[in-house]
């Protein structure tokens, strides 16, 4: 990719974090978005078509580092590994970049960008399922039954730990949805 357009994803990224920190993501406009990123609205406007597929493409960025991190962190061929590792990292994020998640969860717009987290995330497990289901491993049910679950039970379980202000802490949780997610692997993988 070349360095101009790394430069202007970055700028505009890290701007979109900063005002999502100060205001509701409904209140953030391109023009202020671009304005304060020092970037013209053409060149916005040339690679996303408004701030929702903005949005996405920093999700879809977000899960890019993700897997990159995790790929280079795993020396294990368990596909648990991989989940349990997904898990440990999203949770991470969200605590460290608590402000901003507080800032999406009280938006309007919150369905529609809790929409675009989950498809994303359903997407990159369900490949992984289905790349597990060709090594050989056992599925309990099919892939995308299994992503969807996953997904959904996975997100609500952390959307209730960050609106209720994490009542319990993070290794608590984590460790709860990790025993969960092996209790349903060795069902389907034990002799």
């Amino acid at each position: 990719m070349d360095l101009r357009i790394q430069k202007t994803y970055m700028a505009l990224t890290n701007t979109f974090f900063e005002l999502l920190e100060e205001k509701r993501f409904e209140d953030i406009t391109v023009n202020e978005l671009c304005d304060r990123a020092m970037v013209r609205r053409a060149t916005f406007y040339k690679h996303f078509g408004d701030k929702y597929e903005f949005f996405t493409f920093i999700i879809r960025e977000i899960q890019a580092e993700f897997d990159r991190e995790i790929a280079g962190s795993l020396n294990t061929s368990m596909p648990i590994d991989f989940y349990i590792t997904i898990v440990r990292r999203v949770m991470t994020f969200f605590k460290e970049k608590d402000r901003l998640v507080q800032s999406v969860l009280k938006s309007e717009c919150y369905p529609s960008l809790f929409r675009i987290l989950s498809e994303q995330i359903e997407f990159d497990i369900l490949q992984k399922l289905k790349e597990n289901a060709e090594k050989g491993y056992n599925l309990i049910a099919d892939p995308e039954v299994m992503a969807h679950f996953f997904t959904g039970a996975i997100l609500e379980t952390l959307q209730w730990w960050l609106t209720s202000r994490m009542p319990i802490s993070q290794e608590s949780i984590e460790k709860q949805i990790v025993d969960m997610m092996k209790a349903v692997y060795l069902t389907a993988n034990t002799d």
